[in-house]
């Protein structure tokens, strides 16, 4: 272990969480934000101009499997994140869509916000396979802590998030072993908060485990308008069996161990999550950019590396393209002739 290692290490042994950032307003985001301001001073990004006011005037309020609130400061850009004090860590809760955006932002001034060495640390608090890494490569910077998170929330109309489900316990890991410690002490920190989270030395059969699930299912309630449950009563569900085992293909192929009777513990897993209606259905009845680059493709670039036929994937990703195809031509203002 070289000299660098060391002060890495002994310095990550001393670090501590003493003020937070959250970069997103959605349902994750406030939610994580009325939960961590219980305990340590929180600065959130909001860009959207009703969701800071809503957060300004009632604060971060979140309900359901925990209740949680806070008075966190709000700003509109990730530069103006260090306006109240320096930040131990910055959580990334925005959809794994504004990666590239929220990377080129942050990354010029990630070390400036920080309030000593080793900090900031980064975490990725989104869904996907490969949004930890992404993080590092856009940044160019080691620091970014992964967490894998076992529930769903939405925001309600007076602003408040209400957690619509939750299976404890939530995992935070790391690729480089000597952030560890930074792992655990933030996983105090948000069990104190009401999150119950463990660190894991091994975060990526975490990770996938809960990937392949979100592939499995997002894509198809997005498709039928349905929520969980809806789905796994209908016809649809034979798609969702087909990805499950396309994708538990793909992994078993790249060497990732998920454990023993790995399928039927992902399908219980699906099972508990009914009530819920994943995130990917609201974005495209509101005409948003799904997240499919980061589930769906994400399984398909895997399974091409490893020689994998994964056919239910490539349809059903391309059906959700198809919507995100619109939205870029909405966004770009081109128009497209329709023919009788």
């Amino acid at each position: 272990m070289n000299a660098s290692h060391e002060t890495s290490e002994t310095a990550c042994n001393d670090w501590k969480p003493r003020r937070v950032g959250v970069i997103g307003a959605g349902a994750m985001g406030v939610g994580l934000a009325a939960m961590l301001g219980s305990e340590t001073p929180v600065t959130i990004v909001a860009r959207n101009p009703r969701a800071a006011e809503s957060i300004r005037r009632n604060g971060a309020v979140v309900t359901g499997g925990v209740g949680a609130s806070s008075r966190p400061r709000v700003v509109s850009s990730i530069a103006e994140l260090g306006d109240a004090g320096p930040l131990s860590a910055i959580f990334v809760a925005t959809k794994t869509t504004a990666i590239d955006a929220v990377a080129r932002e942050l990354a010029p001034v990630l070390d400036a916000l920080g309030d000593g060495p080793p900090s900031p640390f980064v975490v990725s608090f989104q869904n996907g396979i490969e949004p930890g890494r992404h993080l590092i490569e856009r940044l160019r910077d080691p620091r970014v802590l992964r967490m894998v998170l076992n529930y769903g929330a939405r925001t309600e109309p007076d602003g408040r998030v209400r957690i619509v489900h939750q299976h404890p316990p939530h995992s935070i890991g790391c690729l480089r072993p000597e952030y560890l410690p930074v792992c655990r002490k933030l996983a105090a920190l948000l069990s104190d908060c009401g999150l119950q989270t463990e660190t894991t030395e091994d975060i990526e059969p975490l990770v996938w485990r809960k990937g392949l699930i979100n592939a499995a299912v997002n894509p198809v309630a997005a498709l039928t308008d349905a929520s969980v449950g809806e789905v796994l009563d209908s016809p649809a569900r034979a798609i969702v069996e087909k990805l499950l085992a396309e994708g538990l293909a793909v992994a078993g192929a790249e060497g990732i161990e998920l454990g023993p009777d790995a399928e039927a513990s992902l399908w219980r897993a699906i099972e508990a999550a009914r009530a819920h209606t994943p995130s990917m259905v609201e974005d495209i009845r509101q005409g948003r950019e799904s997240e499919v680059g980061q589930l769906n493709r994400q399984v398909i670039a895997h399974a091409k590396r490893v020689g994998v036929q994964t056919p239910s994937h490539e349809t059903v990703a391309a059906l959700i393209d198809a919507f995100d195809w619109r939205v870029f031509q909405r966004s770009s203002g081109v128009t497209t002739k329709r023919t009788a």
